[in-house]
């Protein structure tokens, strides 16, 4: 019955794999139960560098296998990976077991990122309703944010209060349903002319060719590292500002802490459909990356209160920053044929930043205070900014993103 229900409301079947995919439980309090099994907070680093370098030698191939195999398949079989990730995260020790669990975790995350954003634009777009994607997309990042919220409530009481490891089975458990919801889903029929490195070339030619796809990635990396950077300050700020009872109870205070993100993300996502057709996504992105800026170099600043507002303010960011990503970029895609692979393309550079970026910014953090390093991250960031601005003034007409539906001159006219 339940099964019968997903394949009638295939939109409700996807905003429940949204919600269930990537709600990794353990996010939050992985740096706690890593430290609690000998690792050093460097090596703790040195594990996302592995993660992050692990997602850019997988991003192209996912993206590759989705478009020749079906997104509904790399959706689900990200599912099933991230499971055995949990796995190793229990049964393992060591650095070398921690690194395979996030090598598998970096699978699972190339094999649903991308294939699901163009599985989205694919299905609108088959029944003539792609104006519709800006919107959904967004509604759909709020789907995951709110799975996010109940995942890490229940993941800190899990944590605290029955045991560490429960955590990553909750989220093998969870992940493992999003495999199998995935598969429920219908799938239109994809290309599969040539080779894989057919899909390589001509995805890495499009994006090479193309001045504002080449824009829109250069901003996305950026934005991107910045985005979540602060992640790993979360730990050290709280623990800076937290006194007596409330510091012996850091895991609550960060699954807290981890839920007001989730809120935010969500209902800022919610509302970027709303955002898309009535602001251009120039204006929008030029205002995301000063509002960047502009919270990396109070960060660092003493407060607890205001430490934890520019927390919750940079994931509710990120309900802007990953739909107005993903809308430029499939708008600015001609045809099905190569998006995912496309997509890919845009996320292996966000994780090579990402994995540059890192472990100089954990090491800054370690040798450095804080708000000497959120500030020197600040002053780099606007350089960058800057610099980027210039080089899309030259080379990126506006792109404005649709209420209706744009006619053959419109699409032809932005796709060139």
């Amino acid at each position: 019955m339940l099964r019968s229900l997903l394949r009638r409301h295939p939109l409700g079947a996807y905003f429940t794999y949204r919600a269930l995919a990537m709600t990794w439980a353990f996010a939050p309090f992985q740096v706690y139960y890593l430290q609690h099994r000998g690792l050093s907070v460097a090596s703790i680093f040195d594990l996302n560098v592995v993660f992050c370098l692990a997602a850019v030698a997988f991003e192209v191939p996912t993206g590759v296998f989705a478009d020749r195999h079906g997104r509904r398949l790399a959706m689900s079989a990200a599912g099933f990976v991230m499971t055995a990730a949990c796995a190793l995260f229990v049964l393992g020790r060591g650095f070398g077991v921690y690194a395979m669990a996030n090598v598998l975790c970096a699978l699972a995350m190339t094999l649903s990122s991308g294939a699901d954003s163009a599985w989205l634009f694919d299905h609108l777009e088959a029944g003539r309703q792609s104006s519709r994607y800006p919107r959904l997309e967004g509604w759909s990042t709020a789907a995951k944010g709110l799975g996010n919220l109940g995942a890490v409530l229940l993941g800190a009481v899990l944590y605290q209060y029955v045991h560490p490891g429960a955590v990553f089975v909750f989220t093998g458990l969870i992940t493992g349903t999003a495999g199998l919801v995935a598969l429920e889903l219908p799938e239109r029929k994809g290309a599969r002319e040539g080779f894989a490195r057919d899909h390589l070339a001509r995805a890495f030619t499009l994006v090479g060719n193309d001045s504002r796809i080449l824009t829109v990635v250069a901003f996305g990396a950026l934005s991107f590292v910045l985005l979540r950077l602060s992640l790993f300050a979360d730990q050290p700020h709280l623990e800076a500002h937290l006194t007596n009872g409330w510091l012996q109870r850091t895991v609550l205070t960060m699954g807290l802490l981890a839920a007001a993100k989730e809120v935010a993300t969500a209902a800022v996502a919610g509302a970027a459909g709303w955002l898309f057709v009535r602001a251009r996504a120039r204006l929008l992105a030029a205002a995301l990356g000063a509002s960047l800026v502009v919270a990396y170099a109070l960060m660092g600043e003493g407060g607890g209160a205001l430490c934890v507002t520019l927390m919750v303010a940079l994931a509710g960011a990120f309900g802007v920053f990953s739909p107005l990503m993903r809308a430029l970029l499939n708008r600015l895609i001609q045809g099905p044929r190569d998006r995912a692979t496309i997509l890919s393309i845009e996320g292996m550079a966000r994780r090579l930043l990402f994995a540059a970026a890192s472990p100089v910014f954990g090491r800054a953090v370690e040798a450095s205070s804080l708000h000497a390093t959120f500030a020197g991250t600040a002053y780099v960031a606007g350089l960058c900014y800057a610099l980027l601005g210039f080089f899309a003034l030259v080379a990126f007409r506006a792109v404005t993103l649709p209420s209706r539906p744009p006619g053959p001159d419109a699409l032809a006219s932005l796709a060139r």
